[in-house]
């Protein structure tokens, strides 16, 4: 599948089937989304991922899907065959920036902008593009870093960015509100004060 063709299919699914992901698919998505820019090449990306089917739940139930159920929303979180819990490594910029090779960069503590969560977020693309080019579905979720650490397992010195769900989508209804929404035109998000 071309880039263009990957960036297009990208969707937030929430309905999965329950069929399995095999091992080598998901670390060839990990090894790809790993590969996202970082600055200073401190390389702080890191990745939880969860199989197990009574895992799953666990994070499932500290992620609110009891909650959703009880509202009528179908289960999403459960079923999703492969969860992932990107994550960054913020000592890592330390470290790095303390290097001889960066020390006289302004480095964490001089930033205007923490690019932990920058590059985070460039990770966070890298796999859901990653999951979407290996003819699969991701969906996202924003989650309480501190329920998300303990029901993953999470190490101490990692920080969770939310909840990745990997798998086979159930059906094309099954997308995010992108599908209710237009999305904005070139000209609402691109400013040329030089025109």
């Amino acid at each position: 599948m071309d880039f263009s063709e990957v960036v297009s299919r990208r969707r937030m699914v929430r309905s999965y089937r329950p069929d399995p992901v095999a091992d080598e698919v998901v670390d060839r998505i990990l090894d790809t989304a790993r590969r996202a820019p970082s600055a200073g090449f401190a390389q702080p990306h890191r990745f939880v991922v969860v199989t197990d089917a009574a895992a799953r739940r666990r994070v499932a139930d500290a992620c609110g899907e009891p909650a959703a159920l009880a509202r009528g929303l179908a289960p999403w979180l459960s079923v999703a065959p492969v969860h992932v819990v990107p994550c960054v490594a913020i000592a890592d910029y330390e470290a790095r920036y303390a290097a001889p090779d960066k020390e006289a960069s302004r480095g964490p503590s001089g930033w205007d902008v923490p690019y932990w969560w920058v590059d985070g977020g460039a990770a966070l693309m890298m796999l859901l593009l990653a999951t979407i080019d290996e003819g699969l579905a991701a969906g996202f979720l924003d989650v309480p870093a501190a329920d998300l650490r303990r029901a993953a397992d999470v190490p101490d010195h990692w920080t969770p960015l939310g909840l990745v769900t990997i798998g086979h989508a159930a059906d094309d209804t099954a997308v995010g509100s992108a599908r209710r929404r237009p999305r904005r035109s070139l000209d609402e998000v691109v400013h040329r004060p030089d025109r």
